[in-house]
């Protein structure tokens, strides 16, 4: 059976349409989780990011995805947890549970979402759900965010870099405002490939930062060490 092991849990991802991946890591582990009480993860998949939400937090944690097998896994990875009872997954798309689910706002709102636009798909069904747009496209992605998040609440997502711009603008349109940024690249030297961002819809200084993932030698960087040092053995 497929699993990965982190320091206080373990995700079992072989039936998931995703497997854990370093941008699931990136922003389990980065997203700013001051004084959050509710917590939305849309596209949950496995459950990695809500376990490492819980594990930063005492947040009740609602994860949604619309792959029937990674949500059993999910839930078989939280029950395995020692934060069962704060974290609940739903397999329906994120639209509907905005409209029949949701009767609260969330204040930390988390999503790796289907960012491949017009691309060349997998001949998995579940595997294209949860990389491609065509089930949750950027604008569906904001409106549900806008629905769901609270006044003070904030939206982090991590996207490839080639799409940092246009996200950024349609939350602006939105009045949905950036004020934390990480640009990640693979490898000292190599140009940036991810970007993280977390907004607010009140206006903040922005505090933007670049990160490597590894260095010249292929080994993790320190500051790559440094951001994930609670979750890897």
């Amino acid at each position: 059976m497929s699993s990965f092991r982190f320091k206080q849990f373990e995700i079992q991802h072989g039936k998931s349409s995703m497997k854990v991946g370093t941008d699931a890591v990136l922003l389990g582990a980065w997203t700013e989780t001051n004084a959050v009480s509710r917590v939305l993860d849309i596209g949950s998949g496995s459950g990695v990011i809500a376990l490492m939400t819980a594990q930063r937090t005492s947040a009740q944690i609602v994860g949604v995805d619309i792959d029937f097998s990674s949500v059993e896994e999910a839930k078989h990875n939280a029950e395995n947890s020692e934060w069962s009872n704060r974290i609940q997954f739903y397999c329906t798309d994120i639209q509907q549970f905005c409209e029949e689910k949701n009767k609260q706002a969330f204040d930390l709102i988390v999503s790796n979402p289907p960012f491949f636009v017009n691309s060349l798909k997998s001949p998995t069904v579940g595997r294209n759900q949860s990389r491609h747009t065509d089930t949750l496209s950027f604008n569906d992605l904001i409106n549900s965010v806008l629905h769901c998040l609270s006044e003070n609440g904030s939206f982090a997502v991590i996207l490839p870099h080639i799409h940092e711009e246009l996200i950024e603008n349609l939350c602006l349109q939105n009045r949905l405002f950036c004020y934390r940024k990480l640009r990640i690249c693979p490898k000292e030297g190599k140009n940036i490939h991810r970007v993280l961002l977390q907004f607010k819809r009140k206006k903040e200084t922005l505090r933007q930062e670049n990160l490597s993932i590894r260095n010249a030698e292929n080994n993790y960087t320190d500051a790559y060490k440094e951001l994930t040092k609670a979750f890897y053995l």
